[in-house]
């Protein structure tokens, strides 16, 4: 009875806010909300007035509009970022304000001048997912506009977002896709059985558009379309240039070639999301499709030091994918592999593919321009060097590695003061010193960590591993829904780096989600099989307490083989000695726990535990080990 008088009516609701709107706030309030006063008025307001909307409320820098036409709301969302591009042109980088833009249709419940319901939260938590200067629309609004509008959409695959108890699938377009001024303009019928390729042509034929920008970019000047873009956060003479060549199809069916162009896309976008290297645009590779040209002759084109390319086969049920990395300068293939999965939902298949290939790929990079940066002289340093240098000695896990790292991470910041990466990387190295029992005060480094994390976030909100440290830091210090929420954004950002899995890995850990912290820890060591300690020990942990004893000492006798100075990782492998009648290694591994740590009782191990049955169960193990 009561719901039937509920006034309810059928919506789309956009929701749009400003990408980096805190950091710009805090670097000059007064001219950022001028500017997007300015940008509200002269600009929002009239755009939604014209497409037949209603502003509903704004709140600090975000916009909620309410729709009668789903088709009406998706123009105005293009038309707001285009006309955004067009008032960022000549707009220093610093004051450049982007919409992220979220679309979802459905029923809302009326009250007064507002509207609520489980519409206006999909949106708000859609226009989460979208990239600055993009537009992200769930499947309700892209099936009502598919056919109408000439778009270049994108399928992202089904999205689990926060606080919404289902999967959402979602659209995007993105934002070289809006360049083009034409407005979004009614589109014949496509035939039933090939809506999803005509789709990706549309779009293939709009990135045709970024070639021009590639031309403006190799003579130095921005292309229309990158104007308003912000700038790469590494340096281009960090020398990790990639150019992802288009993914040859193998099936024997031309109407598959959506699948490789897709997945080739995919890999290109989930690689540009590690800060570290600088990957070509899709468009910029497109002139170079189906050309059986010497990776040296591509590298030189494209000003690539490094060249991505692959073939993809279906074979009945069964998808193949082989993927190989070369140096463009010498034309040496550096690493290949060969990926297979069961067809399902093709499109998840695509996107779980071109992670794990992202992911790995990325860890082979990153471990090459380390190799590259030793082999320089110790006199011609740049701020980039000095910080590879130091994640080289932090990799050591010693007190002197740790120590040295510190020192060479505080020069690349006096180098750089605003290099994000070194304040995340400094978080990094004192969170391990106060953690793996280097540090005389253990909480006040715990506290640098946190504060040099932070310092990160705030000259780059998407730095990953700062993301990662205060993930595991404040889960460390038993702050369990920080730790939660911190694991969550540094997945959000990259879910192919193999060092965001394992943060959230120990989050899930220790606040006793123990078989998920296992899966998760297993995808990352797919992506980079090299597993530190730390990571090694919270992964041994979890298999003790899942009954997987085997497999916690194939992976601790590893790592402590590896690295043999770490101070915790005798501990559970005794534990899991014992609980497979192992006794004389069980109390050879827990003598040499006693010697790195001869005042540790089981009581206090494992104290990071949210729920006190885990620990009991820990100490339990470590009791039978012989542990008092």
């Amino acid at each position: 009875m009561t719901s039937s008088l509920t006034p309810r009516r059928l919506a789309t609701i956009l929701f749009a806010d400003v990408s980096g709107y805190s950091r710009m706030m805090r670097a000059d309030e007064e001219r950022t909300l001028v500017d997007l006063r300015a940008h509200l008025a002269e600009l929002v307001a009239p755009v939604i007035e014209r497409f037949g909307g209603r502003i509903v409320k704004t709140v600090g820098d975000g916009v909620m509009v309410e729709f009668g036409s789903a088709v009406e709301a998706v123009r105005s969302a293009v038309e707001l970022q285009r006309g955004m591009a067009e008032r960022n042109e000549g707009v220093p980088a610093e004051r450049r304000q982007a919409f992220r833009i979220g679309l979802h249709l459905g029923d809302v419940i009326a009250s007064d001048d507002d509207v609520f319901g489980d519409t206006v939260n999909v949106a708000a938590r859609l226009q989460g997912v979208a990239e600055p200067g993009a537009i992200v629309l769930s499947v309700s609004v892209y099936e009502q506009v598919r056919d109408k509008l000439a778009l270049p959409f994108r399928d992202l695959g089904n999205r689990t977002v926060k606080n919404i108890d289902r999967p959402v699938r979602v659209y995007t377009l993105d934002p070289a896709a809006l360049a083009d001024g034409a407005p979004a303009r009614p589109r014949p019928l496509p035939a039933r059985g090939r809506k999803r390729l005509a789709v990706t042509v549309v779009a293939v034929a709009a990135l045709g558009l970024a070639v021009v920008g590639a031309f403006a970019y190799f003579s130095g000047r921005p292309s229309p379309a990158e104007e308003g873009v912000a700038a790469a956060h590494v340096p281009a003479e960090t020398g990790l240039s990639v150019a992802v060549l288009v993914f040859a199809n193998q099936s024997g069916d031309p109407t598959q070639d959506y699948f490789s162009d897709g997945l080739t896309e995919d890999i290109t976008r989930a690689l540009g999301r590690f800060k570290q290297l600088t990957v070509l645009s899709y468009g910029a590779v497109l002139p170079f499709r189906d050309r059986n040209l010497p990776p040296q002759e591509i590298g030189r084109a494209l000003r690539a030091r490094y060249i991505v390319g692959g073939t993809v086969r279906r074979m009945g049920p069964r998808v193949r994918v082989t993927v190989q990395l070369s140096d463009a300068m010498t034309g040496t293939q550096l690493w290949s592999e060969q990926y297979d999965d069961d067809l399902g939902d093709i499109f998840a298949v695509q996107d779980r593919i071109a992670r794990r290939i992202a992911g790995t790929l990325a860890t082979n990079l990153q471990q090459i321009a380390v190799q590259q940066s030793l082999r320089k002289p110790t006199d011609n340093l740049d701020a980039y060097d000095m910080l590879l240098r130091g994640r080289t000695r932090a990799a050591e896990t010693t007190p002197s590695g740790n120590r040295l790292a510190r020192e060479m991470l505080e020069k690349a910041m006096a180098m750089a003061p605003t290099y994000a990466d070194a304040y995340a990387e400094l978080a990094s190295v004192h969170f391990e010193r106060a953690t793996f029992g280097w540090s005389e005060f253990v909480q006040q480094d715990i506290d640098t960590a946190i504060r040099y994390a932070q310092k990160a976030i705030d000259l780059d909100e998407e730095s990953v591993l700062a993301h990662g440290v205060l993930a595991r830091a404040y889960a460390a210090t038993g702050k369990y829904d920080l730790a939660m929420a911190e694991s969550e954004r540094a997945l959000e950002i990259n879910p192919s780096d193999a060092e965001v899995l394992r943060a959230r890995a120990a989050v899930l850990l220790w606040t006793g989600r123990i078989e998920e912290s296992i899966a998760t820890a297993e995808i990352a060591s797919r992506l980079n099989p090299s597993i530190g300690p730390e990571a090694a020990l919270n992964l041994g942990i979890a298999y003790l307490l899942s009954g997987r004893y085997a497999d916690a000492v194939r992976l601790l006798e590893t790592v402590r083989a590896r690295f043999p100075a770490y101070p915790l990782l005798d501990l559970p492998l005794a534990a899991a000695y014992a609980e497979m009648g192992r006794k004389t290694e069980a109390r050879e591994a827990l003598e040499e726990g006693r010697r790195k740590n001869p005042h540790l009782d089981a009581a206090s191990f494992g104290t990071r535990f949210q729920d006190p049955v885990l620990q009991q169960r820990l100490a339990a193990s470590l009791r039978g080990a012989g542990l008092n």
